[in-house]
């Protein structure tokens, strides 16, 4: 398993949050981009020996490294903030306002949710290909921990259109064949000040 290590000054890591910051982003932050390396280097790992043998042996376990880094790179496209609003549409409180700003389109609503914590899991997998037919397919996990501290979340019809937070800590893992290969903390993801969403993020009601 490849950690970011606290003792290169990550520790205490500072990130600003943006609009368009992606899950991938995020991954990328601590060491400066260097995940793809990162996680091909725990797709080496012994512990993965039961999956590789799942593998055709005609089959590059090189190139299978290559599949998982490319397809985790396109899956982690999603941005943090629609996977956080995915996580704040679970709270009573949150949903009752979005209901309110759809009732008057017309009129911003501030809406204050409490210090807490999302947890959040996506699901990629890449098929393992031979002469143009799938023989494995592998998946994995990445799983996001987010928590968050004095959140404002302005409402408008229905969307998320402004932000504005204190401070959120990060914890993220990416697991293969429930093998964890990366792992990452980040520390105090900021956003000074208030964000004005140039897309607001619609916030469905069941």
């Amino acid at each position: 398993m490849t950690k970011a290590a606290e003792s290169n000054g990550e520790k205490g890591k500072t990130a600003v949050l943006t609009e368009n910051m992606s899950v991938g982003d995020l991954f990328s932050l601590v060491t400066g981009g260097e995940t793809e390396s990162d996680i091909k280097a725990g797709l080496g790992a012994e512990e993965l020996t039961e999956l590789r043998k799942k593998v055709p042996k005609m089959v590059s376990w090189t190139s299978v490294q290559e599949g998982v880094s490319d397809s985790l790179a396109e899956a982690m496209h999603i941005s943090v903030l629609a996977t956080l609003a995915n996580g704040w549409k679970h709270y009573k409180v949150f949903m009752e306002d979005v209901k309110r700003s759809r009732s008057n389109p017309e009129v911003e609503i501030v809406s204050a949710i409490a210090d807490h914590a999302i947890h959040s899991t996506l699901h990629p997998y890449v098929d393992v290909k031979l002469g143009g037919k799938t023989v494995h397919e592998i998946a994995f996990d990445v799983g996001l921990v987010t928590t968050i501290r004095g959140l404002l979340l302005g409402l408008k019809n229905g969307e998320i259109v402004s932000v504005e937070l204190g401070e959120c800590e990060w914890a993220g893992k990416i697991a293969v064949a429930e093998v964890e290969v990366l792992e990452r903390k980040l520390k105090k993801l900021t956003l000074p000040g208030h964000l004005r969403l140039k897309r607001g993020i619609p916030i469905p009601i069941n």
